[in-house]
């Protein structure tokens, strides 16, 4: 009973150590009775192991097949020790050293070491010894690993002496203070073969223990009798074996060598047979023999400290704490590297949108210098050339990448101009479907075109991108986002690039931003009162020229009791919303401008009444728009809901009483059938690849739209689907290109009565999957469009569903990873992209366009590193 409480304490133990210092395993062994070659063997205690990584489980199950020999391994070389044992690498052991080389190589495990635990004698006297032998991450650095053992040992220790049943021996030994200021309690040695009668080991064949405390103690005879060495007592509270550089003895009170401690700050060379003692922070040189003496050298670490100190900031202190700072920053200088460390600052400025000249910020320059003394600051003009070469780095990286890829791309241009800037910047994003079914969006340009932002130039920009990144031949997909919208130029542009750039591609389909055509139709709403605008504005500029103006204004709102009490606000003429809201608020304080137009004899802007009756009817008709965008949805559904809700009011509005009103729905309508002549193929694909609607949401949405003439455009839309889906046929290898690839997809007649379709959508839909009767021998089209629409919840999961049905249906597999690749929510959304890269990184503003294009790609490329 008493044993198996001891297993679980360990159990508990290890379970502790491994989560808070990541630890992929660890192992506890215990020996037994039994001999082999006159030794002792160790076998798993398979109820105290801890597993905490997947990819080590087949070197677990081959350490609790296989025991190990006295002597093999950590494991087995603790048994003998009175202190732990470190393997910098077990895969470089011999198999008669450690048989678990092959298995060890296989699961990625490299150190490991172990320590031998005592059973508390007042608990019960145990008959068997018990080691636990810990593997540490494969990625680190010797240093790294060197502090990590620091930290376990330190958690064994706490974790044992809080036991009842175990504890760790080797724990009283006194504390050996070395570089790094890894003050681990527990003896520092080096085995040696020559002074040894235990079997050794080293790098090849041979099994070398390494102290763990970040000095090395191969020193020769000379080093160990060090100028003005201290002797000090190596202590043992059970008075046993010590081990002393690698030799043995039974006397407790052995003495041994202690180093100066000013070697922690020096290094020895011997040149010429001449030695030297090298100050490791200024490089300055004094003499290094024994017989000179450490006076000298101490003089010296406590000047140079003190110079260093003074210039990070640091409080000056006493010669050991000085001493104990000295050795760690001596200590961290061991992996560090310069150029390393610059790169990481770039890659660090170009994630997190830092200054460019955050290197040359004085608090900067502190924090730095008090975590490595070593590094050396340089300026802003250095950092750029850094961010140039990660984002040269990077783009390469992006390049291979999408040159392995099988997939066709679709591409956003968005342009925006700044008039108070006098700047217009053009970003190119790449949005495509991995081969894991991943959907990724990269950018791949983001160009300042200064003052000249002609369609000429930005055709110019567009080709040399695509040409560069060689996907020329890959891109199907164009949708443009141009701010503020123009019309002509977004013609124009499609016109050369479909027949200079991209005549090879096939069939390109074009997509507007959908906000942007709703900016187009707003306009053509505006035109019509452009001189109520005008007038509107000039009366808000009016009465916000003075605080006493303002003020009788906000009085006259409080007295007539209009509806609010806020001020008119004045609009942004790019963002047609302001301008609604601006016109709307104007409306309802038309009162207010009637009365000051009789009290105030300065007040000259008026109004008249039809001006006033025509802004409030072509408010109401502008109100449509308006909440359709304050409603934005990135879904299929919504999408349709607002094609159908558009058409209806156009076909309304041709036929008001007003003259202007119809002149603006004819306008608009103009406009809007060729947005949606555009749009309704590749919208329209897109549904029938969404698994949750098919073709019904096309059906249904076409019906809305057209009316008594849906029939007909639903038979041009299966007729271009179906050339789409030959086209893919074809080039397929699967069987499928062989079958006929006509698809009679028939529609329903069902026809609601009154009221808003799109409310009854899923009992149409059920209505319409009652009603069929389906086919067996059809083709793959047929066959998924037999199938019933499936429920993923949420709009989740789409991608996932075709990976998981591709060898089902291979052909149409190949067109949802192409179309689906195309961004709805670029399409639908109102949000202006390059503003939201600006508030990302408002450092940018100003900087060269080199160093912004490489900002604002770099923080896109850039990926997060693993944590350990």
């Amino acid at each position: 009973m008493n044993q198996a409480c001891a297993s679980a304490e360990i159990a508990d133990i290890l379970d502790e150590i491994c989560h808070a210092h990541y630890l992929p395993l660890a192992l506890t062994w215990v020996s037994s009775y039994s001999l082999i070659n006159n030794k002792r063997i160790l076998n798993i205690l398979n109820s105290a192991c801890r597993v905490n990584d997947s990819g080590v489980q087949e070197f677990f199950k081959a350490c609790k097949g296989h025991h190990l020999e006295e002597g093999q391994g950590a494991a087995g070389k603790a048994l003998t020790l009175a202190h732990h044992c470190y393997v910098p690498n077990v895969c470089l052991l011999d198999v008669a050293d450690y048989p678990f080389v092959d298995d060890a190589r296989s699961s990625g495990l490299r150190a490991a070491f172990a320590i031998k635990l005592i059973i508390k004698e007042r608990f019960y006297v145990s008959p068997v010894d018990t080691v636990v032998e810990f593997f540490l991450p494969a990625n680190l650095g010797d240093f790294e690993e060197k502090k990590l053992m620091d930290g376990i040992l330190a958690n064994l220790r706490k974790c044992c002496e809080n036991s009842n049943t175990v504890r760790a021996d080797g724990y009283s030994i006194q504390p050996v203070h070395l570089v790094g200021s890894l003050n681990l309690n527990q003896m520092s040695l080096e085995w040696n073969h020559e002074n040894s009668s235990d079997a050794s080991f080293s790098d090849g064949n041979n099994f070398q223990l390494v102290d763990v405390s970040g000095s090395s103690l191969r020193h020769s005879e000379q080093e160990v009798g060090e100028q003005n060495a201290a002797v000090e007592p190596a202590l043992n509270v059970n008075d046993k074996l010590v081990v002393v550089n690698g030799s043995q003895t039974t006397n407790g009170n052995v003495k041994r060598r202690r180093i100066s401690e000013v070697w922690t700050a020096f290094d020895k060379v011997q040149e010429n047979d001449f030695v030297w003692a090298i100050c490791r922070i200024c490089k300055k040189r004094y003499p290094g023999e024994s017989r000179k003496g450490t006076s000298n050298l101490h003089k010296h670490m406590r000047k140079c400290f003190s110079d260093r100190a003074r210039d990070t900031g640091q409080q000056s202190s006493s010669f050991v704490e000085r001493s104990n700072l000295m050795s760690s920053m001596i200590g961290s200088n061991c992996t560090f590297n310069q150029e390393r460390s610059r790169m990481d600052i770039a890659r660090m400025v170009i994630k997190h949108g830092y200054p460019l000249n955050i290197v040359e910020h004085e608090f900067f320059e502190i924090f730095v210098s008090n975590l490595q003394p070593m590094f050396e600051f340089y300026s802003q003009d250095i950092v750029e050339g850094d961010v140039l070469a990660v984002y040269r780095e990077e783009k390469e990286k992006l390049c291979k990448s999408l040159d392995n890829l099988s997939c066709l791309f679709s591409l956003t241009i968005d342009l925006q101009s700044y008039e108070d800037r006098k700047v217009t910047y053009c970003c190119l994003t790449l949005h495509f479907i991995d081969d894991g079914w991943q959907l990724k969006k990269k950018i791949l340009a983001f160009k300042n075109l200064d003052y000249n932002c002609s369609t000429g130039n930005l055709y110019e920009v567009i080709k040399s991108v695509l040409l560069e990144w060689n996907i020329d031949k890959n891109v199907q997909f164009i949708s443009t986002n141009l701010i503020p919208p123009n019309e002509q130029m977004v013609g124009e542009l499609k016109s050369k690039l479909l027949d200079e750039v991209l005549p090879h591609s096939g069939d390109l389909f074009y997509t507007s931003c959908h906000a942007q055509v709703l900016s187009l139709l707003v306009q053509d709403g505006f035109d019509e009162i452009r001189g109520v605008l005008y007038k509107i504005r000039h009366s808000i500029e009016y009465f916000n020229a003075t605080p006493i103006k303002r003020q009788n204004f906000c009085e006259v709102i409080n007295r007539l009791k209009v509806q609010g009490s806020a001020m008119i606000s004045q609009d942004v003429p790019t963002r047609w919303e302001t301008t609604f809201l601006m016109l709307e608020r104007a409306l309802e304080l038309r009162e207010v401008f009637s009365h000051l137009e009789q009290v105030d004899g300065d007040y000259t802007v008026k109004l008249s009444t039809v001006e006033w009756d025509m802004a409030t009817v072509i408010c109401e008709c502008l109100k449509v728009f308006y909440k359709s965008i304050c409603n934005f949805s990135t879904s299929l559904v919504a999408y349709f809901e607002n094609i159908c809700l558009i058409y209806k009011n156009l076909h309304k509005w041709e036929k008001s009483e007003h003259m202007y009103i119809q002149s603006m729905a004819n306008r608009m309508k103009v406009k809007f059938c060729e947005y949606w002549s555009e749009n309704r193929l590749s919208f329209g694909m897109l549904a029938v690849l969404d698994p949750r609607y098919k073709y019904d949401l096309v059906e249904y949405g076409y019906e809305q739209i057209y009316n008594n003439d849906a029939e007909l455009h639903l038979w041009k839309f299966r007729r271009d689907l179906k050339l789409v889906y030959s086209k893919y046929a074809s080039g397929s290898n699967s069987l499928e290109s062989s079958a006929p690839t006509t698809a009679d997809v028939s529609c329903s007649s069902y026809n609601p009565n009154s009221g808003d379709k799109l409310c009854g959508f899923k009992q149409w839909q059920k209505r319409k999957y009652d009603s069929n009767t389906g086919d067996s021998q059809k083709s793959e089209l047929d066959r998924y469009f037999q199938e019933p629409s499936v429920n993923l919840g949420m709009g989740s999961g789409i991608l996932g569903w075709w990976r998981a049905n591709a060898l089902k249906f291979p052909t149409l597999e190949k067109m949802a990873r192409d179309f689906l690749a195309i961004p709805i929510s670029v399409i639908l959304s109102k949000s202006n992209f390059i503003d939201e890269i600006m508030k990302m990184n408002p450092a940018i503003n100003g900087l060269n366009p080199e160093i912004v294009e490489a900002l604002v790609c770099g923080q896109d490329w850039l990926e997060s590193p693993k944590r350990r």
